[in-house]
């Protein structure tokens, strides 16, 4: 019964702090992104939601057995019930093997997932979003305005449905100016009847056209990157790996150097920022 009573307030607190701390970094993201997320359907905006909690709930694991194990230990220490264990003949190590029950579970589910979520996932996600956004603002362009999009400065004089009338559009070192285009979405551009002036070893070309298709699409793709991937599959190694040395400081702090809570609250946020600061370390030098 009392294993069971450990093993289940452990595994709560565990995966509620990294949803938590998932949540937090989300509204962080969500801050810088809000007008991209405003300006599009909630529906679009779902994958994006979902990679980042799948990916950010396994990534914040260790840091919510932290949490659980301290303050579950420290309870427990507190109401006396871990001396009445003792009392019954139940050694220490009795006692460490049933609270790292829990923290083997997730030990092992931590271990299985850092071969399927990565990082690069979210950031994959994201741009799609962005894409998305970009998408929609250049089916939609507005008349007589200069509109600034990514790499681009579009102007449209006149525009019927997706047929657009006197556009200037500045592209890198190109700027293109024609009397007709259409935006066939994905970044491409269809021109008809204008001019095209690049600038080319601090020189500028002036070339006429009848039809000229400008593509961009390099730039409105998202692509999983499989050089980050084999890179982020160490850090979610190494984060698996920290999961046991995290579990034994939470444990060992909160039953022989806590003696309050506030100590405990220490002993956590310590946990917490030598494994964010091993993590941030790590990804820097990868």
């Amino acid at each position: 019964m009392l294993r069971s009573l450990i093993f289940w307030k452990i595994t709560k607190t565990t995966y509620l702090v990294a949803l938590l701390l998932a949540l937090v970094l989300l509204l962080i993201q969500v801050y810088r992104l809000s007008f991209i997320i405003v300006g599009l359907p909630i529906t679009s905006s779902l994958p994006f939601f979902l990679s980042w909690f799948v990916y950010y709930s396994f990534f914040f694991l260790p840091d919510g057995i932290v949490v659980a194990v301290a303050l579950t230990a420290y309870e427990m220490k507190e109401k006396k019930i871990i001396q009445v264990m003792e009392s019954f003949h139940l050694s220490p190590g009795r006692i460490l093997y049933i609270f790292s029950l829990s923290a083997g579970v997730f030990l092992l589910i931590s271990l299985v997932l850092s071969f399927l979520l990565f990082e690069e996932q979210v950031s994959f996600a994201r741009k799609g979003l962005i894409i998305k956004y970009k998408d929609r603002i250049l089916e939609n362009l507005p008349e007589r305005a200069f509109i600034e999009v990514g790499n681009m400065v579009v102007y449209v004089r006149e525009r019927e449905e997706n047929r657009l009338r006197g556009v200037f559009l500045k592209y890198r070192n190109s700027i293109v100016v024609a009397d007709r285009a259409s935006y066939e979405g994905g970044g491409r551009f269809s021109f008809d009847r204008g001019y095209l002036i690049t600038k080319e070893r601090g020189k500028y070309f002036l070339i006429s056209f009848e039809n000229y298709r400008l593509d961009t699409e390099e730039r409105f793709t998202a692509d999983i990157r499989k050089r980050r991937i084999s890179k982020e599959r160490i850090m979610n190694l190494v984060n698996t790996a920290s999961i046991p040395f995290l579990f034994l400081a939470a444990f060992t702090g909160a039953l022989r150097i806590c003696r309050s809570h506030l100590q405990v609250y220490y002993l956590i946020a310590v946990c917490l920022i030598a494994h964010q600061i091993l993590m941030f370390s790590l990804k820097i030098t990868l």
